[in-house]
């Protein structure tokens, strides 16, 4: 398993290589190979070796979203990326149903 991943920034002005290890930024629609011209940005990891980078894989991105192994998933790659991309995680909006139903069943006072 790889400690680093690449996600494509909006700009060069920010970061590109993250660690596992720490809270994912957002998961967009888009998902870019690694540019073969990337240079380091300050706020990347400086002791890593930029060949070993690549971004998530597309199944990789539906975990940090919190889809279960056993969804499944059908459409172009591109389709996919866009419904994981724009997808809210599953276990927040679990979270938010259970929460808004307890509420209605007057189960917890806000």
């Amino acid at each position: 398993m790889a400690q680093y991943y690449y996600r494509h920034p909006r700009s060069y002005a920010r970061r590109g290589i993250f660690s596992i290890d720490e809270p994912s930024p957002t998961i967009r629609g888009v998902n870019r190979p690694i540019p073969a011209n990337y240079k380091l940005h300050s706020g990347d990891p400086q002791d890593i070796d930029i060949s070993t980078i690549r971004p998530l894989s597309t199944i990789e991105r539906s975990y940090l979203q919190t889809f279960p192994e056993s969804f499944k998933f059908f459409g172009t790659k591109t389709n996919l990326e866009q419904i994981i991309g724009n997808s809210v995680p599953v276990n927040l909006a679990y979270f938010v149903a259970s929460t808004i139903l307890k509420y209605m069943k007057k189960e917890i006072d806000l």
